[in-house]
């Protein structure tokens, strides 16, 4: 129980004054908003301890990197290693400088008129996941998310150089947000973006043609043929399958709704395409869980096209939708939680919250 009041504590107070934040006037005021609103999810990320996938590996690497060992990982993690251990400091300050790294590029993407919402969804969404586990590619995401602005204001060079920064802590995040430059800049018709996405589903639950695609890729490669009979290869079990359909169904939605949010915020185009991104690959995860990493990559467009979705609508509809998306979230939210205590088939925990000042 204490988990959760942790955690729920964390995405409540974080928002709350998020949204004091957005709507403030004073300068000073919204200073110290943002700053409360950043510390508080901060901390107990910063704090953590031996929880979220691959913690004792990256305690393990990070001895191994101040040994002087040759590790073959992305030069900005490695350097960042190197800098703690030159400075004689502990491991810890590894996730404190990473957290900070993803908090604050993350905290940036969102845009203010949203930032509330988008707040909320961040935290429950993928503040546990990327921030707890998949801290390397949440760096390199929460980034590329941030370069969203030059893709806006179509300064491609500034794109390119943040996606090779990204890359430098993420290889594969960093590349796969350059590669979809071409797709992200254009204006497509919303009803070939919810036919694509209605093929797909009905291709993808309906047939195995994507998994037959994806075991004949990885047979090519011999390197990877251990994916073939890990649990990675598998499909989502039915609870996480009905998850998966609502959020199908409230990203068909949003997309039906597209122009009506693109006449409000003329910005909003990058961020629909990345949520259509998001919802293909969200469709492949119910069959093919390796899917999932991928779908991460663009899930932060959640949190801002939902906030443009939820102000586009009529006043009177406004705060229900509000209501109920928020319920829906933060249903999401505490089943994630529930899900992740610590068991041999569960790599990605965070249940129970442990931090270095009690439970080291």
């Amino acid at each position: 129980m204490g988990t959760f009041i942790i955690y729920n504590f964390i995405l409540l107070w974080a928002t709350f004054f998020g949204y004091l934040y957005q709507k403030s006037q004073s300068v000073s005021r919204q200073r110290l908003f943002i700053f409360l609103s950043f510390i508080i999810p901060f901390l107990f990320l910063a704090l953590r301890y031996d929880i979220g996938q691959d913690y004792q590996n990256y305690v393990a690497y990070f001895h191994r990197i101040a040994s002087g060992e040759l590790i073959l990982k992305e030069p900005s993690y490695l350097l960042i290693n190197k800098i703690i251990a030159k400075f004689g400091l502990d491991v810890q300050w590894l996730f404190v400088i990473f957290g900070f790294i993803f908090m604050f590029f993350a905290y940036k993407s969102i845009p203010k008129e949203v930032f509330a919402v988008g707040l909320f969804i961040f935290i429950s969404t993928i503040y546990l996941l990327d921030g707890f586990s998949l801290i390397r590619q949440g760096v390199a995401v929460a980034m590329m998310f941030y370069g969203i602005r030059y893709v806006i204001e179509q300064k491609f060079l500034k794109y390119f150089i943040l996606s090779l920064i990204a890359m430098s802590f993420h290889t594969l995040s960093g590349f796969i947000f350059l590669i979809s430059y071409p797709i992200i800049i254009r204006q497509y018709n919303r009803w070939l973006l919810l036919g694509i996405l209605s093929a797909i589903y009905l291709i993808v639950v309906k047939t195995d043609i994507i998994f037959n695609i994806m075991s004949f890729t990885v047979s090519l490669f011999p390197k990877y043929s251990w994916y073939l009979n890990s649990e990675y290869m598998e499909g989502e079990a039915l609870t996480s399958g009905l998850g998966i359909l609502a959020k199908f169904l409230l990203g068909m939605t949003v997309i039906f709704f597209k122009d009506t949010i693109i006449n409000r915020y003329k910005n909003a185009n990058p961020y629909i395409n990345l949520y259509v991104l998001h919802l293909i690959f969200l469709i492949l995860h119910i069959k093919i869980k390796v899917f999932s990493r991928v779908e991460f990559m663009f899930v932060y467009s959640q949190m801002v096209i939902i906030g443009y979705f939820i102000l586009s609508m009529k006043k009177e509809t406004k705060v229900l939708a509000t209501i109920v998306i928020g319920i829906f979230f933060l249903i999401l939210f505490n089943k994630y939680i529930a899900a992740g205590v610590r068991s041999p088939h569960n790599h990605i925990y965070v249940n129970p919250y442990q931090n270095i000042l009690f439970d080291r």
